[in-house]
Formats: C-alpha cells, sequence, structure tokens
C-alpha cells in the first residue's frame, strides 16, 4: 500500500486518504461483493451514501474493520495487488486499522488473554480432564460468556493430557542406520502442542517413514492471534523469538515443516514484512507446509508409496491460510497419491482464530460455515479433511460431520498416516 507499513506507527491522516483511494476502488470493480461481512457492510454503506466514499462514518469504518477475521481471501480474489500500480492489500489494510485502534483506545483485556494461546494451552493442559469438564458445563460456559465475551455455544479444542512436545520427547526413537533423506525442524503450532497434539504426532510418523530426520525445536506461539486486535509489536516479538529458534537449525541444513496453515503463512510471509532482516529471510525461504514438503519429495523420487489402506472418498476443505500461500493444491495431491477420491472444498470456514469465539461473531460466523457444509453434503464422502484444527472444528459444529457418519474432520496428514497403516499412538 502507498506510503503505510506495519513496522511503522500509523500515521492517521494518511490512513484515511489511502482507505478512501482503496475503498473507491473497491466500489467500483465489486468482485469481493459477499465474499465476507466486511465487504457486504463496505459495499451496502457506500451505496446508502450513493456512491459518495468520504460520506463513511467512524462507526462504517470500525464495523467495516471489526468484521474482518484476516482470511485473506481478498487479497487473492484482488486483480489490483502489487505489482498493479493501484497497490490493493485490503487485509493489511485491516490489520493497520486495528493497529490505529488500539493505539487511540487500547487492546481490550479479553483480546490480550485470547492471544495468549501458549498460556492458556499450558494451563488447561495442567489438568486436562478438569479444564475439559469445565468447558462442557453451561454454568462455567455462561460465566465465561460474561466476563471474558466468549460465546456460551462456541466449541473449543479439548486440552490433550499430555502435550505434543513431551509426546515428542518422550517416545521411542526408530532405529536410524542410513543418512536422512532429509532433515526437518518442525514448527508444531501451539495447537498442536497443547490440543490438536495427534496432528503432531502424525506428522512426525509420515515424516520418518520417508526418512526424514525430525527435530522439535524450542517455539512460541507464531503471533497469528494477535493480528486480531493489531497489536503488531506481539507479532514482532514473536517473529524476533522464533526466528531466533529456528534460524540456527537452517544454517545446520534443516528445513522448517508446519502442519498449521496459519503458522507457515506467519513464518513464509507476514515475519518478512514486519522483521525485514536477513535471517528471517533464509527462515521464510525454508518453511513448508507438511503436504507441500510431502510433494516436493515425491516429484525428487523420496516418498514412499507404500500405502496399505486407501482413505476412500474425501471431501478436502482448503483453508483460507493455505490458499493465500499460493502453492496450489498439494493436500489435496498428496491425499490422491495415497489413494483417495477427493473433492475439494473452497468455501471459508468462518471460524479464522479466535474471532468466531467472541459473543458478537459466533452467530455471523455460523453463516458463514453453513456454506461450506453445503459444499460437503454436494459431495458424498467417507471423510472430511481440513489442513486446519479449528476450521475441522467449525466445519462439525456446523453440522457437516453429520454427513459423513458422524466422523470428525481429520488433517490430512492424519489420513496418509492411516493409509500407511501406521499405528495411531505410540
Amino acid at each position: 500500500m502507498k506510503g503505510l507499513s506495519l513496522i511503522n506507527p500509523v500515521d492517521s491522516p494518511r490512513l484515511l486518504n489511502e482507505t478512501l483511494r482503496i475503498y473507491e476502488v473497491c466500489d467500483g470493480c465489486r468482485r469481493c461483493f459477499n465474499l465476507c461481512p466486511s465487504f457486504n457492510t463496505l459495499l451496502g454503506r457506500i451505496d446508502n451514501y450513493e456512491g459518495a466514499v468520504a460520506k463513511l462514518t467512524d462507526a462504517d469504518h470500525r464495523r467495516v474493520v471489526n468484521e474482518c477475521y484476516y482470511c485473506k481471501l481478498c487479497f487473492n480474489h484482488c486483480p489490483y495487488t502489487p505489482p498493479h500500480h493501484y497497490e490493493i492489500d485490503f487485509p493489511h489494510l485491516m490489520v493497520l486499522w486495528k493497529k490505529h485502534l488500539a493505539a487511540k483506545h487500547g487492546v481490550r483485556w479479553r483480546d490480550r488473554l485470547l492471544a495468549k494461546t501458549d498460556l492458556i494451552g499450558k494451563l488447561g493442559g495442567f489438568a486436562a480432564s478438569i479444564s475439559n469438564g469445565l468447558l462442557r458445563n453451561r454454568l462455567v460456559r455462561l460465566l465465561i460468556e460474561a466476563v471474558a465475551g466468549v460465546h456460551r455455544d462456541r466449541r473449543v479444542l479439548h486440552f490433550a493430557g499430555e502435550t505434543f512436545p513431551r509426546w515428542f520427547h518422550r517416545r521411542a526413537r526408530p532405529q536410524v542406520t542410513d543418512v536422512p533423506v532429509r532433515k526437518v525442524a518442525l514448527f508444531s503450532s501451539c495447537l498442536v502442542n497443547y490440543q490438536a497434539t495427534d496432528i503432531g504426532k502424525a506428522t512426525v510418523q509420515v515424516l520418518e517413514k520417508n526418512g526424514v530426520h525430525v527435530v522439535v525445536p524450542e517455539q512460541r506461539c507464531c503471533g497469528m492471534p494477535s493480528f486480531e486486535s493489531g497489536d503488531t509489536e506481539a507479532i514482532r516479538q514473536a517473529a524476533r523469538a522464533n526466528v531466533a529458534w529456528l534460524h540456527p537449525w537452517i544454517v545446520e541444513g534443516y528445513d522448517v515443516v508446519v502442519p498449521a496453515p496459519s503458522c507457515s503463512l506467519m513464518l513464509k510471509r507476514e515475519y518478512p514484512e514486519i522483521l525485514p532482516d536477513e535471517r528471517t529471510k533464509q527462515v521464510a525461504e525454508r518453511t513448508f507446509d507438511v503436504c507441500e514438503y510431502l510433494m516436493m519429495m515425491k516429484k525428487a523420487g523420496r516418498l514412499a508409496t507404500d500405502f496399505v489402506t486407501p482413505p476412500g472418498r474425501v471431501a478436502y476443505h482448503m483453508p483460507c491460510h493455505l490458499r493465500d500461500q499460493n502453492i496450489g493444491f498439494k493436500s489435496k495431491e498428496l491425499l490422491e497419491t495415497a489413494g483417495a477420491r477427493v473433492d475439494l472444498v473452497e468455501q471459508c470456514s468462518g471460524h479464522d482464530g479466535f474471532w468466531s469465539a467472541k459473543q458478537e461473531f459466533f452467530s455471523l460466523s455460523m453463516k458463514i460455515a453453513a456454506k461450506a457444509v453445503r459444499a460437503i453434503e454436494q459431495a458424498p464422502a467417507d471423510l472430511i479433511a481440513s489442513d486446519c484444527p479449528l476450521a475441522g472444528l467449525q466445519l462439525d459444529q456446523a453440522g457437516a460431520s453429520a454427513h459423513v457418519g458422524g466422523k470428525a474432520p481429520r488433517h490430512p496428514i492424519q489420513i496418509v498416516r492411516d493409509a500407511y497403516g501406521l499405528p495411531s499412538d505410540r
């Protein structure tokens, strides 16, 4: 965008001028109409003012910003992104507004709390069975809604009794006699570390099945949740910490592999912008989504194809943050390599971080999810897959699982692990 950057303080007059410029382009284009709530609100308000973008009020601007959950679909949808001379980057415009509003009004304590995913994971996992029981209690959920603004009906991922890093370090390591085919530093993500731990286990099992040496470096939340509140300094701190932990492995010849699309997007695309230095660039260049990485191995003739249990027909939901990486349909291709018949579902799930957990946006998020569920209904399947655990949770709550005999959505790497005939827990 012209004259504005996430790493600098926001110049309010310049932000407003740039916003009106971009909104004029959006009004003339309207390609993103009905893509998300923000565009519905924006274009509806412009129509109310008979095309006079300058008449948008402060309340109008705030509603457009608050309804953006940083799915980034509009960036790939837009014909005017850089290097086009219009230089439209609507998602970053929204983050700049969130940053501006945070500087002007402060960040709500609720948003700061929800962004502390590592802390929540550690506390919730300390006594997982008790934590999970409390989260199923209606009175507790009503209290959480009243105090923290998390909707009482929002399903949440259960905490695991054993964290993924603990499992990784205590498990029996495979006996390796040959030089590894590749070396991987796994950035597992906070969701995998504390909740969706089987995704991490499946990732390690499939990589090791293919002769890859895996390490799990020290790491923290990638910082993506802080985009929700415009706390770019928190993102910068996360970037500094994770780059410091990952870069030494890059120097040793390791690649960074990530099973969570939001985290791989952060390392690949957001970190270099918010922390523009050589070490960050090197980490970004060597970071891969797990299915992207395995398909690279297949292209090099290094992927084992001795699958023993074909997955059947899979309705594969592609998360928005994976689409934004512009790597193609690698998870779909990997599932097909394992013997699956795959129907692609490209509609947004509407979860996107903790936006849909908020009391004021939960109902809207479920309306968004209904589009993806309808697409799944039209593709009769044996399994539902999504690379994002939160998207899978959202689809499950919206009713997608009812169309595959009650089977909850799974990560493609879990389905591939099963196709290899590897044990699901060890």
